[in-house]
């Protein structure tokens, strides 16, 4: 039977098994010592062995904050994301495994590793990378394990942390550099210092509420030298301030108690500053700065005295999102300024080369081996890079960290694909799932277009046409196919200040497409456009629908530099929709908090900001949901997080608008809302996407619970959509990429009814006959696989109580004429919701000897004959009782040719050859007995009789023999695969499983094979019966006369109809 074992279909099943099982064993996260703030979805605990998919993509990263490695350990490396946790590799980058995940917040400043203990791992949370789309920490976090456990040590007000340092001499002396609130004054900000492990802090450094520490530096020599950067930073959504006189390089020598300002040598008006200190010479101290009066500036004795070395701006460039420097650790004069490119210079500074030209640019991080300089890791926007020699740069693409801001489904079928932009990244489109047995890999996805990603729409018609829009309004018309692209702005600004613009668009536009008219998309500007050619022409079907305020409309930045990247653009529509039920009703919110709407496709708009009771006038609206249920009915999620305030608010109007109400309920105070969406098959039900996770509720916002279930991290989510043929719920987030909850059944169906009932079993979706294919092999280890679902009918169920160890559950399948055709068991039996699949087979052959506990595990049971489009009745065993049913269509892939009869004759041949095979193991499983039989008698002979007679010992080693030439004649020897010819089993075994593969009628050689092998099985099942009806009777005489056990062999085996 090994030629069977190693069949296509086999091999598949269990790659794919292996590879759910790896996906789904992820290391759990231990949460914060922190309450969670919502109940569970169901009695706590309902949804919690439920997965997610995530499926990636990982060919391109998201913003990493900090890498730190193990001096001379080239396998340990710890990795910190901006808004996407932590993760960690023990083989050198090959696998990761996220740590970090179920925090109150998983946006991650800065990581320090104990001296000597990489095990003892310090977070400090809150991204300082602080453009318009930053996140926010809660503080200082601190594992003794390597990562396992964490407990929060205070800070929490800090909200963004840009450095942590633990002492060189003494690992409970460590320090916090904090830039503060970046969107608003705060206290908690500054230089913070704890000598008990972080028990307690005192804040040692601190010179307002609008300075905090972009950075903090320590004498490796002698740890009561610090250096600390102290930074006037604070956002506005239409502008930000970087730089001060008051701030600059501080100096303390006393173990950082106490600080000076040091003057000599730098500008008076800093705005952001990066230090560090040579650990060859630390009397060498580099500050990287942002100012108008020189970039690099060179102390040679402690900080004494600077001197500029370089003027040039290109090492800083925007200095609030760059501005950090490292040096050699065996070289003083050798330096890195890590910024939009990344520079060394080999002579102090004086002169830099750019180097790492092949990796995405905008870099944040650099970890240098203080044992071997020429290995580093770096981190940029987009994730991840390596190098061994100092030249060469391994990007690593196996972290799923991309941030997505909106996502689109279109209808492919069988599967269908996803698309979506990502910060700094593009836009990129990819399957939900796929035929690859291993799983979505990287080169799935392909790059529709550039610049930094937003909304997508694939076209109905033909889904390889998309619109994508990147920062500023920028439509893209793109042909996958032909590979055609074309720019389709309605408006070409003239660049600068957003007051020069005729239109003014925000860094992130909305882009919709109608519900009504699959050719007709609006856009939001300044005013809103609509286009009913896909893009080609637009036409403005709104006034201004903003404030206008035109003080918001200047130079973004100062009083340093400033900037002009349209991330600051202000006074523009932020949100946009059109109602599902009412063509023509269309929703606009502004960034400046006016909320309008028509009624009539935009002649006449209505500013009904007003009615929306106790919402601040300028709160972004930052999304608007239409119900599908009734056209007066819409959700509108406001946003006042970037006025320092990040409180949820969600109201729901009934009346078109004319009073709203605040259903933001029991979300976390600190919970900010990206997207609300309404439920497409439960309207009572609503998913919020938030700042920190995703929420969901079912009495209209007077309870919200998080729907993270087993695995979804607390990561920020933009936008959700519910796949309206496959009822995925699918999430895009800004830190781990896609996730997809297949079939949202369970989640909409549940309620308080199901919940008191001992069991229930959910509807089941309709299931797909296709075939898997592998096309990518021997690709080695160090690559990120998408799960994909179970192949077949994703069944869930629901037990109230965990059912006990002697209570079995299994799913029985019968056709519609109610014959029981295949069963699953083994199901599990957790408290609450649980999951199992049927793979649309048939019951398989009968095997020769039972599956292993391990092959249970890996393969199930024996797959059969592929079953028939058709519907077919699944019903709920637990014990011994059916307790639920429900039916379930099978489909074919609608991709392939092949009719009913094709399928009718693959499947009648299929059912022939399982029965030859099961036959054949039939017998097999006779011989095997007779022959274990046989020589249990020959020791219980040796311990009964004084000696064995010598025709007794003949007989049953002629038995034996006779028992193994049958075996050998029908079964290839398990190490005679490849030398030896494939015996009678083998074949029809192989046969069997090429006929049932794919979906096609059997082929003449297919038929051919069968009839040889029909004609060659009479016989060998003859000499399995005369080893029954004679051989065996010959034996036990001899065994009776001896006084000895007979032989029990059954009937002989039966020729299969």
């Amino acid at each position: 039977m090994k030629k069977r074992g190693l069949n296509v279909r086999t091999v598949v099943c269990l790659t794919f098994l292996c590879l759910f099982f790896n996906v789904a064993s992820l290391k759990a996260q231990t949460a914060s010592d922190n309450k969670k703030p919502v109940e569970k979805m169901t009695e706590a605990t309902a949804a919690a062995n439920l997965n997610w998919r995530s499926i990636g993509p990982a060919n391109m990263g998201g913003r990493v904050a900090d890498v730190e490695g193990v001096a001379g350990d080239p396998n340990i490396v710890y990795v910190a994301t901006g808004s996407g946790g932590i993760f960690k590799t023990t083989n050198g980058g090959m696998n990761w495994t996220p740590i970090f995940d179920r925090q109150t917040s998983i946006s991650v400043g800065d990581i320090a590793l104990e001296p000597g203990n990489p095990d003892v791992i310090w977070v400090g949370t809150g991204e300082s990378n602080v453009r318009n789309s930053v996140s926010f920490g809660d503080g200082v976090y601190k594992s003794t394990d390597g990562g396992k456990t964490w407990k929060n040590l205070g800070l929490r007000d800090t909200n963004t942390i840009s450095k942590i340092i633990v002492s060189p001499k003494n690992p409970d002396i460590a320090y916090v550099a904090a830039v503060g609130h970046a969107w608003g004054a705060n206290e908690e900000r500054g230089v913070f210092m704890t000598t008990d492990g972080g028990k307690t802090w005192a804040k040692t450094l601190y010179i307002d509420q609008f300075h905090g520490a972009s950075d903090l530096a320590i004498d490796p020599q002698n740890p009561n030298i610090l250096y600390a950067g102290m930074w006037r930073f604070e956002r506005k959504p239409w502008t930000f301030t970087s730089g001060s006189e008051q701030g600059g390089v501080f100096r303390s020598t006393d173990g950082g108690r106490t600080w000076n300002k040091i003057e000599k040598g730098l500008p008076k008006l800093i705005g952001k500053i990066g230090l560090a200190v040579s650990n060859s010479n630390p009397n060498v101290v580099y500050a990287i700065l942002e100012s108008k009066d020189g970039t690099l500036y060179r102390s040679d004795d402690k900080g004494e005295n600077f001197r500029q070395v370089y003027k040039n701006q290109n090492i800083v460039q925007r200095g609030f999102y760059y501005t950090r420097v490292r040096v050699d650790p065996t070289n003083e004069d050798r330096v890195y300024a890590v910024s939009s490119p990344l520079f060394v210079s080999s002579d102090g500074g004086r002169n830099f080369t750019r180097i790492s030209t092949t990796t995405h640019i905008d870099f944040h991080a650099l970890w240098i081996d203080p044992t071997n300089p020429k290995r580093m890791w770096q981190g940029q926007d987009g994730g991840v890079a390596v190098t061994n020699d100092g030249k060469s740069w391994e990007y690593i693409n196996n972290l799923p960290i991309g941030q997505f801001y909106q996502v689109f489904a279109d209808n492919r079928e069988p599967f269908y694909n996803l698309s979506g932009g990502l910060q700094d990244n593009g836009t990129w489109t990819g399957p939900s799932r796929n035929r690859e047995p291993a799983g979505i890999m990287n080169d799935d996805w392909r790059m529709i277009s550039f610049g930094d990603g937003f909304f997508a729409i694939a076209n109905q018609d033909n889904p390889d046409v998309y619109l994508t829009e990147s920062q500023g309004g920028n439509v893209v018309h793109t042909d996958m196919k032909n590979r055609e692209q074309q720019l389709v702005v309605p408006y070409f600004g003239v660049g600068g200040a957003a007051e020069n613009d005729k239109y003014r668009f925000n860094w992130n536009a909305p882009l919709i497409l109608s519900p009504h008219d699959k050719n007709t998309v609006y856009l939001g500007g300044s005013v809103v456009f609509k286009s009913i050619d896909f893009g080609k022409t637009w036409t403005p079907i709104s006034p201004d629908l903003t404030t206008n305020n035109r003080e918001r409309l200047k130079d973004a930045g100062g009083p340093v530099f400033t900037e002009n990247t349209s991330a600051e653009h202000f006074e523009t529509v932020i949100s946009l929709a059109e109602s599902p039920v009412k063509a023509g009703l269309i929703w606009a919110g502004t960034d400046d908090g006016n909320l309008q709407m028509t009624t009539d496709g935009g002649k006449t708009w209505s500013n009904i900001s007003k009615n929306v009771p106790n919402m601040s006038a300028d709160s972004s609206v930052s999304h608007v949901e239409p119900s599908r249920a009734n056209a007066n009915t819409a959700y509108v999620a406001f946003d006042r997080h970037k006025f320092d305030d990040y409180k949820p608010y969600v109201f729901k109007t009934t009346d078109g608008g004319r009073s709203f109400t605040n259903i933001s309920g029991n979300l976390p105070e600190k919970s900010y809302v990206h997207v609300v969406t309404e439920d497409r098959r439960n309207p009572n039900l609503l998913y919020a996407g938030t700042e920190l996770g995703l929420y969901a509720t079912y009495n209209g916002g007077g309870n919200w619970m998080e729907l993270n279930m087993k695995n979804l991290p607390r990561v920020a989510v933009h936008d959700i959509q519910i796949h309206p043929r496959d009822n995925d719920l699918i999430l895009a987030t800004h830190g781990r990429s896609l996730w997809v909850f297949d079939d949202a059944a369970p989640v909409q169906q549940m309620n308080d009814q199901i919940l008191q009932s001992a069991n229930y079993m959910f509807d089941v979706r309709p299931a797909y006959r296709f075939s898997t294919m592998m096309t990518r092999y021997g690709v080695g280890d160090k690559l990120f696989l998408g799960a994909n679902p179970p192949r077949g009918a994703i069944v869930t169920y629901y037990l109230k109580d965990k059912a006990d160890e002697k209570t079995a559950l299994k799913l029985e399948i019968s056709d519609q004429s109610g014959k029981k055709i295949a069963e699953v068991k083994n199901l599990p039996k957790e408290r609450g919701l649980n999951r199992a699949s049927w793979n649309l087979s048939l019951e398989g052959d009968r095997p020769r000897r039972p599956p292993t506990a391990e092959q249970s595990a890996f393969a199930g049971n024996p797959r059969g004959p592929q079953a028939m489009p058709g519907t077919y009745t699944i019903k709920l065993f637990v014990g011994d009782k059916a307790v639920q049913e429900r039916r379930v269509e099978v489909r074919i892939d609608p991709t392939v040719s092949v009719t009913t009869a094709d399928l009718q004759a693959q499947l009648d041949l299929s059912l022939r050859l399982r029965d030859m095979l099961s036959t054949l193991n039939d017998g097999l499983r006779t011989l095997d007995s007779a022959k274990q039989q046989a020589e249990q008698i020959e020791r219980v002979a040796k311990d009964r009789l004084s000696e064995v007679p010598a025709d007794l010992t003949k007989a049953l080693t002629d038995y034996k023999k006779r028992i193994d030439t049958i075996t050998g004649d029908l079964v290839t020897g398990e190490e005679d695969g490849i030398r030896a010819s494939a015996k009678l089993t083998d074949q029809i075994g192989g046969l069997y499983n090429t006929v049932g593969d794919g979906n096609a009628a059997p082929t003449a050689a297919m038929r051919e094979q069968f009839t040889l092998l029909q004609t060659r099985l009479p016989a060998k099942l003859a000499d399995i019966n005369r080893l029954i009806s004679e051989d065996t009777p010959k034996i036990n005489a001899t065994l009776q006369k001896a006084g000895l056990p007979v032989i029990i062999v059954g009937k002989t085996i039966e020729s299969p109809q």
